[in-house]
């Protein structure tokens, strides 16, 4: 008797109801945002941005150097990406 056999044999008198669930996926609310606040935030973003930049090419020397390992170096990668993103977000919704 193999195992499905098993189970089904142990909990015949359970009937199991399966209905298809309909997602619902929230509608995102736009917020306004000034255009100096958006601004400053990109003024910041860009100098996070460069700083983390500088940190970047001293984290690949370092690996080079086998001092840290490729996870922390992809870290440092991600980061990078996760700003530019921002960086690209804000100057989307200017142009909006």
């Amino acid at each position: 008797m193999n195992n499905v056999a098993k189970f089904l044999n142990l909990f015949s008198e359970f009937d199991l109801i399966v209905s298809e669930k309909v997602r619902k996926s929230p509608k995102k609310e736009r917020t306004v945002v000034a255009p100096a606040t958006a601004c400053a935030a990109k003024s910041d973003l860009l100098k996070e941005l460069k700083r983390l930049t500088q940190e970047y090419k001293r984290a690949q020397k370092s690996f080079k150097n086998n001092k840290i390992s490729r996870q922390e170096l992809f870290d440092f990668e991600w980061r990078i990406f996760e700003l530019q993103e921002e960086i690209r977000r804000i100057e989307e919704d200017d142009f909006m």
